[in-house]
């Protein structure tokens, strides 16, 4: 009777077990993403950062069959929506996509996060490079010619940036150290307003984007060179700073995604791939064109080697400028 009643007991009690513990499992498998995904643009609204965030959002939005939602984040040169992510759960649900300010910042400012170990790469999403242009009626009318006109003048040529420590400073600095030219610099808060005194002739030089110039009346202005490693295609009739002068300098801007340190492997592969699919789509890449940039996917090692020497360089050039850091 009592082993009757034992055997009862046991079958009553495993029969209650089962759904707990054959739903175990299943949370323990739940598919990533399982819930929307959060995209932090360390920006206002309206940049090139914030634009292309979206344009890629919805790429992801699609291929992974979750939204993939905007955050902006703007504040601190960038770092208020980096931190956000660097001290964000390593889940895959927080995510960060940020232009080479990752690494400009750094260069001049104490950051809350390593940006070397506060993230794990997945992958570059594009990138464009700067332009060299000077003011109506400047005395050089190439490359190779301000080059020669800045060493005879020294200090006497003026260049505008989008602030202390931007990268359209630190690159111009960064032209100035490889040439050995000494040109004075003056701060905006913005890259247009520096363009509109180009064009009214208060400034001789600027280092811009094209996205930054195109449909404006910047746009009309003297183009010495890009910075790129080759020819813009949009424009090949202008040549390479590298091309043109010999100097070994190539400037690229670049726009990435990261992820939380400690983001699992399979999920930052996940992404890799959906990335490298969606940006090289014939309407993304059309997308990115129209914004004087290009598809630039590249592997999590490739993104993270990018931005290891560019933390360097750009250290090095605002030391060289006498830029302190804050």
């Amino acid at each position: 009777m009592r082993r009757r009643q034992f055997h009862r007991y046991f079958s009553l009690a495993a029969a209650a077990a089962l759904p707990a513990l054959s739903g175990m499992p299943a949370h323990a498998a739940d598919p990533w993403p399982s819930k929307p995904i959060r995209l932090v643009v360390p920006f206002a609204p309206g940049g090139s950062n914030d634009v292309i965030a979206r344009r890629l959002a919805m790429q992801l939005t699609t291929s992974l069959g979750q939204s993939v939602v905007v955050d902006n984040r703007a504040g601190g040169g960038s770092t208020v929506g980096s931190n956000v992510v660097a001290t964000a759960p390593a889940d895959g649900y927080t995510l960060l996509f940020v232009s080479g300010s990752l690494a400009t910042t750094a260069a001049v400012q104490k950051t809350p996060y390593d940006p070397l170990t506060a993230f794990m790469p997945i992958s570059r999403v594009a990138s464009a490079p700067f332009v060299v242009l000077t003011r109506d009626g400047f005395p050089a009318k190439t490359m190779g010619e301000f080059i020669a006109y800045a060493k005879a003048n020294p200090g006497k040529i003026n260049y505008g940036s989008a602030g202390l420590g931007d990268s359209t400073q630190l690159a111009t600095e960064l032209l100035s150290n490889v040439a050995g030219l000494k040109m004075e610099p003056v701060g905006y808060k913005g890259i247009s307003p520096a363009q509109m005194d180009l064009i009214a002739g208060r400034l001789d030089v600027v280092i811009t984007t094209v996205a930054s110039i195109r449909g404006t009346p910047a746009e009309k202005l003297p183009m010495l060179a890009f910075t790129s490693e080759k020819r813009n295609a949009d424009y090949p009739q202008v040549p390479t700073v590298k091309e043109a002068t010999g100097l070994d300098y190539v400037v690229d801007v670049w726009w990435g995604t990261f992820g939380p340190k400690g983001m699992p492997t399979a999920i930052r592969d996940r992404l890799n791939k959906e990335i490298g699919v969606a940006v090289v789509q014939p309407e993304f890449a059309t997308f990115l064109k129209a914004a004087g940039a290009v598809a630039d996917p590249s592997t999590p090692e490739v993104l993270q080697r990018l931005l290891v020497n560019d933390v360097q360089r750009w250290t090095d050039t605002a030391r060289h400028a006498g830029i302190a850091v804050q």
